[in-house]
């Protein structure tokens, strides 16, 4: 049991490999619960990772690189069928027991995808891990390794995939994010998430078959359990992997990703504007992807406060918005790639202006003005406070899983921090600089006539 003392002192987290320090008053643990991250391989090659806080949830996850753009340009969809196909009927079970004793356990089950990864997972109190696990393993692993695709799934599954799309592409911000990065990366990272409408219906059975054939390989299979005893899942998972002949290694090749960039326009009667800018940025895997959360938090102050303007009051992109408008960064991703850019939301007469703005401070930062030593501590905070508590566990083991799958390994929380506060300014303004020479990727939506061009910026 964790003693609490009523004074100051010095408090050591146990997850650091060189402890982090700080003083604080008030009543507290002396020591933070030790965290064990581990990675091991199956026999069959599946890759498994956990981390054990000893906390009283579990996670457990199933990711297979297989997403969006792992497809074939001739079967757009594939992976967004996929997701709502993992979880169902297998031989000597039932979808409606498995639905119903996870709700009489109070469990969660749900599927996912990104533009990288297909996922089925399960959360559970940690109590039940073993009585528990000892179904949930083999109920991940048995839905995902089951290819039988029954023609009433396929067809019930069809209906759920095109209202999905439909209602999906009907919001605008998530519109505008699929869009940019079709204008960003064209194919690849640039394929829709969502299966098309118009050529859904030429998807069939074995195209769905031959899609997991080629990618559901050991090489692109994880196991990722949080809260979850290493020892214990990878014991679990060999147990279940033995009904399954998986291929050692996808024979394919994922092609690599090229930037492009250009211009997209939706004109909509609609009274709010959205216009996204966007740049070539860091992969989560290169020595820049630190210094492009930093620049992101610099620039970006939303989301901090419940009240007040959108784009926050501490950031460097407050001055762009006005009272109507708001403007926000963003940055995501990949392995082999990202994007950073600038989100602006609010009436099409402001937008012009307020993205004008965005862009000069972001030129700002390139130039190495308009930011202090004191705002690139404050953004240095916002991105650990992010990264500890702003991600869902769902977020968390895919993360785990995809770093897994592409480096052989995962970074802790003190990896993080460490590398957060190695970010230097200089480091915030090589970034900006290697940032605004490219060429751009823009999407707006709205009234087209009142929105501008990218030509129409000053970049």
């Amino acid at each position: 049991m964790l003693r609490v003392v009523n004074k100051s002192f010095t408090r050591s987290y146990a997850v650091a490999s060189n402890p982090i320090l700080y003083t604080r008053k008030g009543e507290q643990p002396k020591a933070s619960p030790h965290v064990v991250s581990s990675v091991s391989q199956s026999n069959s090659g599946v890759k498994i990772a956990t981390q054990d806080d000893l906390g009283p949830v579990s996670t457990l996850a199933v990711v297979i690189n297989a997403g969006s753009r792992n497809e074939d340009l001739n079967f757009p969809g594939v992976a967004h069928f996929l997701k709502n196909t993992l979880i169902r009927n297998i031989k000597g079970d039932n979808i409606v027991r498995t639905i119903r004793e996870a709700e009489l356990r109070g469990n969660s089950l749900y599927t996912s995808h990104t533009r990288e990864s297909l996922i089925v997972a399960t959360d559970f109190l940690r109590d039940d891990l073993l009585p528990y696990s000892v179904d949930a393993v083999p109920l991940l692993i048995n839905n995902v390794l089951n290819n039988a695709f029954e023609p009433y799934e396929f067809l019930d599954t069809r209906n759920l995939v095109i209202e999905e799309t439909e209602a999906a592409l009907h919001v605008p911000s998530v519109l505008v994010a699929n869009s940019l990065h079709r204008v960003a990366f064209r194919s690849g990272l640039g394929n829709s998430i969502f299966a098309p409408t118009e050529t859904i219906h030429n998807l069939k059975r074995s195209h769905l078959a031959e899609f997991t054939n080629e990618h559901f390989t050991a090489d692109n299979f994880a196991v990722v359990g949080s809260g979850v005893n290493q020892k214990e899942l990878s014991q679990l998972v060999e147990d279940s992997l033995k009904n399954f002949t998986l291929k050692p290694k996808f024979l394919g090749q994922t092609k690599a990703t090229k930037y492009y960039g250009g211009e997209e326009r939706f004109n909509s009667g609609s009274s709010e504007a959205h216009f996204a800018i966007a740049f070539p940025s860091a992969s989560f895997n290169s020595k820049e992807y630190a210094a492009s959360l930093v620049l992101r938090a610099l620039l970006d102050g939303s989301r901090r406060v419940s009240w007040g303007s959108l784009s926050g009051s501490s950031s460097l992109l407050s001055a762009a918005a006005t009272a109507h408008t708001s403007v926000s960064a963003f940055n995501s991703a990949y392995t082999d790639a990202g994007l950073f850019g600038l989100y602006i939301k609010g009436t099409a007469s402001d937008v012009k202006q307020v993205a004008q703005k965005a862009v000069d401070v972001l030129k700002s930062v390139a130039n190495g003005t308009g930011f202090s030593d004191i705002s690139v501590a404050r953004a240095k905070n916002t991105v650990i406070v992010d990264s500890e508590v702003g991600v869902t566990r769902e977020t968390k083991v895919h993360d785990m899983a995809v770093k897994v799958l592409s480096t052989g390994t995962f970074p802790k929380f003190a990896d993080l921090l460490e590398d957060v506060s190695k970010v230097t300014s200089e480091d915030l303004i090589s970034l900006a600089k290697t940032l605004v020479k490219n060429k751009p990727s823009v999407v707006s939506y709205g009234k087209s006539a009142l929105l501008p061009y990218y030509e129409d910026l000053k970049l």
